[in-house]
């Protein structure tokens, strides 16, 4: 059965990975606790808080359920804490918390965790997270700011153009939930015939045109044509171009910051450090 971003239902290995977001930002307020920033929490495909996991006995037609009696369902239904709310119930506090989804039921839902964490600073946007967390990036570059992103798309709809902005602030750090077997790698037919509109949405989620002649080979027919075929390893190819293109645009970056923190020195030398006070306000969405 095809997910869509509307349901809100999680394949059963969903606990093990939010049961290790858990522990990391247990451990990272932990560390940051003693500095004194104002840590905010951001997750872009947020969905409803609370969702469940899909078993093996989903999606049976009628027959196949008259083989179970009532008791066993409903016994098998499990439900389990989406990202908000554990980020919400952490022992160490988010100073404020960005919750996105584009569908309206599931922000509504955001919305309602305010009543159970009433001091908890929630924001809740319905839209594209793209250029929302763009616009929220341009705000997290204070000094006294830190921030942790989990970006866990339902599809390709995460855009390469968001995680730069949010590692080019220097302050947030970025995890990333890569949706290659369940979205990307399906889209990608076997015999070379992609829609457009599937071929601008994964040239956004890799922030280049690279992925398609990685993923095809062509060859040419003895009618003159061109015979393009998916090669088997597809999913490794792309994984490897994604975590390549993040492993180089970090080391870019690091650069680029080694740079500027020596041209901050030669300043600081030449002209004095000047006083600079920090907002307390924390940074508003619209």
């Amino acid at each position: 059965m095809k997910k869509t971003h509307k349901e809100n239902t999680v394949g059963p290995w969903a606990k093990q990975k939010l049961d290790g977001l858990e522990s990391y930002l247990h451990h990272y307020l932990q560390v940051l606790e003693k500095f004194g920033f104002k840590v905010v929490y951001i997750d872009a495909f947020a969905g409803a808080g609370k969702s469940e996991v899909r078993n093996s006995w989903k999606g049976a037609d009628d027959d196949d359920l008259l083989l179970f009696d009532d008791d066993f369902v409903q016994s098998e239904a499990e439900f389990i804490e989406g990202s908000p709310r554990r980020a919400l119930g952490l022992k160490y506090s988010f100073h404020g918390h960005y919750f996105f989804d584009q569908d309206p039921v599931r922000a509504k839902l955001l919305e309602d965790l305010q009543s159970e964490f009433p001091e908890k600073n929630i924001y809740v946007r319905v839209g594209d997270a793209n250029p929302l967390i763009q616009k929220l990036a341009k705000k997290l570059r204070g000094r006294d700011t830190r921030g942790f992103a989990f970006l866990d798309p339902y599809g390709p709809h995460l855009h390469w153009d968001t995680i730069k902005s949010l590692v080019e602030t220097k302050n947030v750090e970025v995890m990333i939930n890569f949706p290659l077997g369940m979205a990307v790698n399906r889209m990608i037919k076997r015999n070379g015939d992609i829609p457009e509109n599937c071929r601008h949405d994964l040239n956004l989620c890799f922030g280049t045109n690279e992925w398609e002649p990685l993923v095809y080979n062509e060859q040419r027919t003895l009618f003159g044509t061109t015979d393009r075929q998916k090669v088997d390893n597809t999913a490794a190819r792309l994984l490897g171009l994604y975590v390549d293109r993040l492993k180089n645009y970090s080391t870019l970056l690091r650069r680029r910051a080694w740079l500027e923190i020596r041209l901050e020195r030669r300043f600081t030398t030449c002209c004095g450090r000047g006083r600079t006070t920090l907002a307390s306000r924390l940074p508003t969405i619209s």
